[in-house]
């Protein structure tokens, strides 16, 4: 069994410079909000990552904790490498 896997949503666009340093996250942009998806060893990697995305000046609305290897539906699905 792998690392849980937990939604980041953020308000608004992320810039691709932010992207470019965000690995292993996949994105979907839904209803006016970004959508990261990643997979987290433990808490305190999730709360590192919130913390650089707080660094980077972005809102978080909302954390979910989703099934193990679940990424974003919908045809907006990216990750992070794939938008440079």
């Amino acid at each position: 069994m792998g690392p849980p896997t937990y939604e980041v949503r953020l308000e608004g666009d992320v810039p691709s410079s932010v992207l470019d340093q965000l690995s292993n996250i996949s994105l979907a942009t839904r209803e006016l909000r970004t959508v990261l998806t990643g997979d987290f060893e433990d808490q305190a990697a999730l709360y590192g990552f919130l913390h650089r995305l707080r660094d980077f000046g972005l809102s978080v609305g909302e954390v979910r904790r989703g099934s193990v290897g679940a990424g974003p539906a919908g045809p907006d699905r990216r990750t992070s490498e794939e938008t440079s």
